[in-house]
């Protein structure tokens, strides 16, 4: 029986889990234990796998802008300066993960991932690709929503709850590292609440785990032993070894609905400086042994200002809950929805005090992405440019038109059509230009099969076209 390939990894562990055990000849519970976990493990795999996706992506940089590849005293090699005066411009590609969360082609993936992208392309478990949409990306905790338009119901992803998570379970990560797609990784929760700052922005509250991840995981899942995303993997320390970082999957699930709702996150914000309280301080401002977080700055014309609040305050609860840190407290603000009134409990000169404020909607600058805007097509699907001559001669090419753009799901994109194309011909009428391209997809009959020769990576080859 041919073992499924995301498997092998979780299979290789059988070993271990003996020896963790005792297990050894003569040892029967000790091996059916064992198999009862290996077996655990299987099906969650076998369970998550089909819902993640391998995530491609192409980032044009203009003329003269400076690439990945750098000699040591930074500058690009010559090649790659003559490249870019040639082409006036070149394409970077980068690789990631993703998890289905919607039937409908909904994916949640990671904001690096597909930041500055100008082209998406997502690969399911069934190697189908389709070309991705952003429907909206956060900065601040790296979450990011793309939606594909698939051609039928897709496998979702069971969603667990991450604030059940505790340290020493198993962790399993899942994703396409270095392009090897549907990749398993083992390990545990190693903890949880943990700041990775400074290495990753806006993160205050990731899940630590010891399963390898590695570039290309970012954006997939991590998972419990029922199978189920408790996390959306996002980082690893490249200093040390079994150091990495998953999202909490109930953080994920509010930035996608604010994302999907809005194109944004709507944060909200009173216009305070705040810091912690160390016994000595809470005994200086008249508050021995109060636990809360001391107000050092109040912006004017803010929210907290209007509703009373002063510096030298000790915020000691938000509504109903009790401060006990300044990030508990940003986190509480932060997930409040702007419009929203709330009762701020203060301690002032031994005295406590009630104010009410309202709380606005954060400032949006870097903390939203909408999709980009879409390039024009033709009936076809498609977006196309001159050829320069110089490039023409290189590729020993009498004429033809580049593709830049191919929607998904268009007559183009179903033919096998493909950005970086050059088309030749159009139903055998010779395609030398931009006019020559237009007249002929003009003449195309409408709802009829039609064909194309593109140019490709060197070679020459049919694809068919249909017009809409």
């Amino acid at each position: 029986m041919k073992v499924p390939r995301p498997v092998l990894s979780v299979l290789l562990l059988l070993p271990i889990f003996a020896a963790c055990t005792g297990g050894g000849p003569g040892s029967a519970p000790a091996s059916s234990s064992v198999a009862s976990v290996q077996q655990a493990l299987v099906a969650a795999v076998e369970r998550s796998v089909p819902s993640v996706v391998n995530i491609r992506t192409v980032t044009r940089f203009a003329r003269g802008a400076q690439g990945s590849v750098r000699t040591p005293d930074g500058r690009p090699p010559e090649y790659l300066v003559d490249l870019l005066e040639e082409n006036g411009g070149f394409r970077e590609n980068s690789l990631g993960s993703g998890v289905i969360v919607g039937e409908d082609g909904l994916i949640v993936t990671n904001e690096h991932v597909i930041r500055d992208a100008d082209e998406i392309v997502v690969r399911l478990s069934d190697r189908s690709e389709y070309r991705a949409k952003v429907v909206g990306a956060d900065v601040r905790t790296d979450v990011a929503v793309l939606r594909i338009q698939p051609t039928g119901k897709l496998p979702v992803a069971m969603l667990g709850d991450s604030s059940r998570l505790r340290v020493g379970e198993f962790a399993i990560a899942v994703g396409n590292p270095f392009g090897l797609e549907s990749t398993v990784t083992l390990g545990v929760v190693s903890a949880t609440g943990r700041s990775a700052e400074p290495d990753l922005e806006g993160g205050d509250d990731f899940i630590q785990t010891d399963a390898s991840i590695n570039p290309g995981n970012s954006g997939g899942p991590l998972l419990n032993a029922r199978g189920e995303v408790v996390g959306i993997n996002t980082a690893m320390v490249t200093a040390g070894q079994g150091i990495g970082f998953a999202i909490p999957i109930n953080t994920v699930r509010s930035v996608e609905q604010d994302l999907v709702a809005h194109g944004t996150v709507r944060r909200g914000w009173l216009g305070l400086g705040i810091q912690v309280l160390p016994p000595d301080l809470a005994d200086a401002f008249g508050a021995k042994g109060e636990k809360g977080i001391l107000v050092n700055r109040v912006v004017p014309g803010s929210p907290a200002e209007r509703g009373g609040v002063r510096m030298g305050d000790i915020l000691v609860s938000f509504g109903k809950a009790r401060i006990s840190g300044v990030k508990e407290f940003q986190r509480l603000v932060a997930a409040t929805a702007p419009g929203s009134p709330v009762t701020l409990e203060v301690l002032r000169e031994g005295k406590r005090v009630a104010a009410t404020v309202t709380v606005e909607e954060a400032e949006k600058q870097a903390e939203g992405r909408r999709p980009p805007p879409r390039e024009p097509v033709d009936p076809l699907g498609m977006a196309v440019r001159a050829v320069p001559k110089h490039l023409l001669r290189e590729m020993e090419l009498r004429g033809g038109v580049e593709v830049t753009f191919v929607e998904t799901a268009s007559p183009a994109w179903d033919g096998g059509v493909r950005e970086g194309d050059v088309l030749l011909s159009i139903n055998r009428e010779t395609v030398r230009g931009l006019d020559e391209y237009r007249k002929a997809v003009s003449r195309l009959p409408k709802g009829r099969p039609a064909f194309a020769l593109v140019y490709r990576e060197g070679a020459q080859l049919y694809v068919a076209l249909k017009s809409r």
